[in-house]
């Protein structure tokens, strides 16, 4: 079942998570989850692009990438839960499919 997806908005949010929930190292994409949070059966996902990627326009087309895989992947994950999205250089060189792969992947563990 879909679920409402907003997205983080706040830095103190992105501090919330990054300071209680858990990070999982992934090849393209870093993710950091908490979980048990009163959101009222929504997911709140936050993405993030630092300037190690490349210039705004590479961050901004790292950016929609992630998006676009949390719409397809993240909708279906765990209700009241926050999840921020870490782009790393070697997400714009890799082909969408092993993105949605990965992503899934990390979830599952």
């Amino acid at each position: 079942m879909a679920h409402k997806l907003f997205t983080i908005k706040n830095r103190s949010t992105f501090v919330m998570v990054r300071n209680e929930g858990h990070f999982i190292k992934g090849k393209n994409i870093n993710l950091q989850i908490l979980h048990n949070q009163n959101l009222e059966k929504s997911i709140g996902v936050g993405y993030t692009a630092t300037k190690k990627i490349g210039n705004a326009v590479k961050r901004n087309k790292a950016k929609r990438i992630m998006r676009e895989l949390a719409r397809k992947i993240i909708i279906n994950g765990k209700i009241n839960s926050y999840y921020v999205l870490i782009a790393k250089s070697s997400l714009l060189d890799e082909k969408f499919n092993n993105l949605l792969a990965e992503l899934k992947e990390k979830l599952n563990d």
